[in-house]
């Protein structure tokens, strides 16, 4: 399958679950801030898919590349959206839980492993 494919999926994907776990931890917040969430959502999810997608071009160090991602995904939102700190720990937690559940399906349904290169997990149609 083409792999600009796979990124447009991968990464709208992310994008729809990021603007979920946003609507969960800020609550009655979300329509009002809907504009500025939508701007922070392409700035987090794109930029970090950007940024991993492209790290051969960019030469970055690795250890740099997971420090901007983690940058744009875990303090960007809160810091941008003035979360309070139930808000901002509801984000943490779930954001936790959502990444590697992301990583599990699109590897178990899928077979696609690029979310999260360093946890190797086989498809479901590789065991069957």
């Amino acid at each position: 399958m083409d792999q600009a494919f796979r990124f447009l999926v991968m990464a709208g994907v992310t994008y729809m679950v990021f603007l979920c776990v946003i609507r969960i931890a800020i609550g009655s917040q979300y329509k009002s801030k809907s504009f500025l969430i939508n701007i922070i959502g392409m700035i987090s999810v794109y930029g970090s898919f950007i940024i991993s997608r492209y790290n051969g071009v960019l030469k970055l160090p690795d250890i740099l590349n997971y420090i901007i991602v983690m940058l744009l995904t875990i303090f960007l939102p809160p810091l941008a959206l003035k979360m309070k700190s139930d808000q901002t720990l509801k984000y943490l937690a779930i954001g936790i839980v959502a990444i590697p559940l992301l990583h599990l399906l699109f590897s178990l349904l899928l077979g696609w492993g690029e979310y999260l290169p360093f946890i190797r997990i086989p498809s479901l149609w590789d065991l069957l």
